[in-house]
């Protein structure tokens, strides 16, 4: 595809955008300035909520949509809601009762707002790796839920079994994706990065095939798959990978800008 043909670029933050260190390089901000001046538009796409997001999206002064928690909630420039996708709250209820029983640390997305029932080392790790501080509440004092995505955090092994069980129960009607290894997210069953990027294309009047997107973790793979060019990073898993039409270095070594420059011509 030619690069006249790409109109807008997804990009993945933790593990593509970010590096390890939670920053996004100098060569990456070169890049992004120069394909700004030749107006493609740069969605910040991720698990994450538009209030743990705004820094770098201010930092990186990108006045375009954004895909939060995992296309659950797609945002405008200014943080206005395009499009949300809400836990049916029978869902929602077995899902925070599952975890309660097993003693499994959860929590809960709702109007944009971070909780959680008790505070744990989990609870204090997430806040870490996102910079945002959640809030103690019953779950139960919510009615209706409106959640918008729930999150399992613990062992990776563990964790699996528990959603394997949950995808059992509800099937097509929930969601169940890793974003890292340690965080198992639970949404609507129309939630994906990929869809999300269709009602992006749909927000923005252009075709699927003139979105380019990057992405390293299974959270990804849709959105990969659906772009007109999916780009995996090295230290993609295996199934991101697989689906991808290239593969460029990692989120440590400027992956991201080593394919714009080379695709663009920078």
């Amino acid at each position: 595809m030619k690069k006249n043909n790409i109109k807008a670029i997804a990009f993945d933050m933790d593990g593509t955008l970010l590096t390890d260190a939670k920053e996004v390089s100098a060569r990456t901000r070169s890049c992004f300035e120069a394909l700004e001046e030749r107006g493609v538009s740069l969605i910040l796409s991720t698990g994450r909520s538009f209030e743990a997001l705004e820094a770098y999206k201010k930092d990186l002064n990108l006045n375009h949509p954004v895909i939060c928690y995992n296309g659950a909630r797609i945002l405008g420039s200014r943080g206005e809601l395009i499009k949300e996708h809400q836990l049916p709250d029978d869902i929602a209820r077995y899902i925070i009762d599952f975890a309660r029983k097993d003693g499994v640390h959860i929590q809960i997305y709702r109007n944009g707002t971070l909780y959680f029932e008790k505070r744990t080392p989990e609870a204090d790790f997430y806040e870490k790796h996102v910079n945002l501080k959640g809030e103690i509440v019953n779950f139960d004092d919510f009615n209706p839920l409106s959640i918008t995505k729930i999150m399992y955090l613990g062992n990776h092994e563990y964790l699996n079994s528990l959603g394997v069980e949950i995808r059992k129960q509800f099937e097509k009607r929930v969601t169940a994706m890793f974003s890292l290894s340690t965080f198992l997210e639970f949404m609507d069953g129309n939630v994906s990065k990929g869809n999300a990027l269709n009602e992006i294309a749909e927000y923005l009047d252009i075709g699927i095939d003139n979105i380019m997107a990057f992405g390293d973790g299974d959270n990804d793979k849709s959105m990969i798959e659906t772009a007109g060019i999916g780009v995996a990073m090295a230290n993609a898993t295996d199934k991101v990978k697989a689906v991808a039409n290239s593969i460029t270095l990692s989120n440590n070594d400027d992956g991201v800008a080593e394919f714009l420059e080379e695709f663009f011509e920078l």
